[in-house]
């Protein structure tokens, strides 16, 4: 490799820096925080035209990406987090500081609960 010359130095000061920045904005836009949860079963309250609430559970598996401010649950994204309370659409339900379910409102005024266990590897996802 030729010796690197006068001429060129403050060049590849410029691109080490530049490598460097887009390092840790690739490293921040990774890591955004985002927890993967499996749920094992779910619960959907309809409610019936004189008022009475109809309750179905089903056991169903799948997975669920919660993001500062959107879940995402069977490639649809829902918003839970937002200045506006009117475009909230989830409601995410701790216990102990632990997630224990998501509640997404339903277009026709039910809910649809989503029970979840947190998941750290497709190992995790296999045994649900």
């Amino acid at each position: 490799m030729p010796p690197i010359q006068e001429e060129s130095a403050p060049m590849t000061v410029v691109f080490i820096i530049a490598i460097v920045v887009l390092a840790v904005l690739l490293y921040k836009m990774l890591g955004q925080g985002e927890k993967t949860y499996a749920y094992t079963r779910t619960m959907t309250i309809t409610y019936k035209p004189d008022g009475t609430e109809q309750i179905s559970r089903i056991d169903e598996s799948g997975i669920v990406f919660v993001s500062p401010k959107t879940i995402t649950v069977d490639g649809q994204p829902y918003v839970h987090k937002s200045s506006d309370r009117r475009k909230i659409q989830a409601r995410l339900n701790y216990e102990g500081g632990n997630l224990k379910s998501i509640q997404l409102a339903l277009p026709n005024g039910g809910e649809k609960f989503f029970y979840v266990d947190k998941i750290s590897s497709v190992k995790d996802v296999m045994r649900h």
